[in-house]
């Protein structure tokens, strides 16, 4: 890695996923195997194997820092950059997501980030990610499946339906479907604070209870519904939410 570095001189530096484990980031990407040169736009530099060159018209040393004694992008820039370099917006946001529930920096740190790389694949993906890991995720999710079932012509759900648990507390549903012939389909949409351990037994406690009370329960992410919507929709029609019928098409 050392000599990759010094085959161009500063301002290069480890990046992306590299730089992102050095600080200590639990990857789950196959990007990870292979080294993160970034470089200025234009600087010439040694084909290594296993290195692969981003250039960048934005590299700026106040994003630089040293970990391990090699020069680096801090976590945030370097967060962006691997969510930026890969072709799926839904890793992008998993990956924004994890690096803030592993702790290794904020939302904040991330969001000013963004204002300094330019226009950079999935930036608007991410930036919706990051309001959902921020905390309103209800609201945007909440959005997001009425446009999708609008988009997709299925009929729009009664939401933050609520209901009594088995221990009697008072919850929220996100969205549910009485079906003709009695059945009740629920959707849970997830965002990102569910990823944590604790929110994921209490999100598996409540759904047993509402299996248990007869409820059909399918589960999607808040990005999921974002960015690969069609297959929701699939999953839904499948179990029998039914389509909108156009006064046109009767």
């Amino acid at each position: 890695m050392m000599m990759a570095v010094l085959d161009v001189g500063y301002p290069a530096a480890l990046a992306g996923h590299t730089s992102l484990e050095l600080a200590g980031f639990k990857s789950f990407a196959t990007e990870a195997n292979d080294v993160h040169l970034i470089i200025p736009h234009g600087a010439r530099c040694y084909c290594f194997a296993g290195v692969r060159v981003h250039e960048s018209r934005r590299l700026r040393p106040e994003c630089l820092i040293e970990l391990g004694g090699l020069p680096c992008t801090d976590v945030a820039r370097s967060a962006i950059d691997a969510a930026a370099w890969q072709p799926w917006p839904r890793f992008a946001c998993a990956l924004v997501a994890a690096v803030v529930q592993q702790r290794l920096c904020t939302v904040k740190d991330l969001e000013g980030a963004m204002q300094h790389v330019g226009r950079v694949r999935h930036k608007a993906h991410l930036r919706e990610a990051l309001r959902d890991i921020r905390g309103g995720s209800q609201a945007l999710s909440e959005i997001d499946l009425i446009r999708v079932c609008r988009r997709y012509g299925i009929q729009e759900p009664d939401r933050q339906v609520r209901r009594r648990d088995s221990e009697g507390r008072l919850r929220y549903l996100d969205a549910e479907w009485k079906l003709k012939d009695g059945r009740c389909v629920v959707l849970e949409v997830d965002g990102a604070h569910h990823l944590d351990v604790t929110s994921w037994q209490g999100d598996m406690r409540r759904e047993r209870s509402l299996v248990v009370g007869g409820a059909q329960v399918l589960r999607a992410t808040a990005i999921e519904l974002r960015v690969e919507p069609a297959l929701v929709v699939a999953d839904l029609c499948a179990i029998g939410v039914p389509r909108v019928v156009s006064i046109s098409g009767r």
